[in-house]
């Protein structure tokens, strides 16, 4: 499979499933659900400089290593942990770069994924501030910002425009700044169009 990425002859979406599916990763397994990596860095540009190396992500580094301080910071937590504790407190990650929750907030604007997202939370919907709501304040998060927070993607950011748009009008609440959840907000580059984001994703992604 890996000589035949190198010639060409499948896609690299192709190549990643293929990973997936021999780590035992499926779409039918919320917990072990297929992952696809964050490929870019750049989602504030009105256009993408492909020619730019800052427009990509650094896939040679975990997103806990994404920035030189970022990375300091989870080796100095993991430093700071007695040793005489239980072995399992020593981590530079607390939390997981793929899991129910994450596959669920991700799609929660579809069904049946809106349910699911719903009964992890007890009920309902979370608190709109912590809902996936945008695209370039997930990535922050998830490379930059918080320290609970090193997800990954799933393969629907390279496939299927539908999950980023809110076409049952779920009420997903209102964040702290007033603003109504609704449609995922996305980079300038993409114009407002949920088909034009996910073409140049994959392109991007190949």
């Amino acid at each position: 499979c890996f000589l035949s990425l190198q010639k060409r002859e499948i896609s690299n979406f192709d190549y990643l499933m293929y990973l997936n599916t021999l780590a035992g990763r499926s779409y039918n397994d919320y917990m072990q659900y297929p992952v696809f990596p964050w490929v870019l860095a750049d989602y504030h540009s009105e256009t993408l400089n492909l020619t730019n190396p800052h427009t990509f992500r650094d896939l040679s580094k975990p997103m806990g290593a994404q920035t030189l301080e970022r990375k300091h910071k989870f080796i100095q937590r993991f430093n700071e942990v007695e040793k005489t504790e239980d072995l399992s407190a020593q981590c530079h990650y607390c939390t997981h770069y793929s899991s129910a929750i994450i596959v669920a907030s991700y799609l929660v604007r579809m069904e049946p994924f809106t349910q699911t997202f719903c009964s992890l939370q007890g009920g309902s919907f979370d608190v709109a501030d912590r809902m996936f709501h945008s695209v370039k304040s997930t990535w922050e998060s998830a490379s930059r910002d918080n320290m609970s927070d090193v997800r990954e993607l799933i393969p629907e950011f390279f496939y299927l425009p539908e999950f980023l748009t809110n076409a049952n009008h779920f009420e997903l609440g209102c964040m702290q700044d007033g603003t109504v959840l609704g449609d995922v907000q996305l980079p300038p580059w993409a114009d407002g169009d949920p088909h034009k984001f996910i073409l140049l994703h994959r392109q991007v992604s190949e």
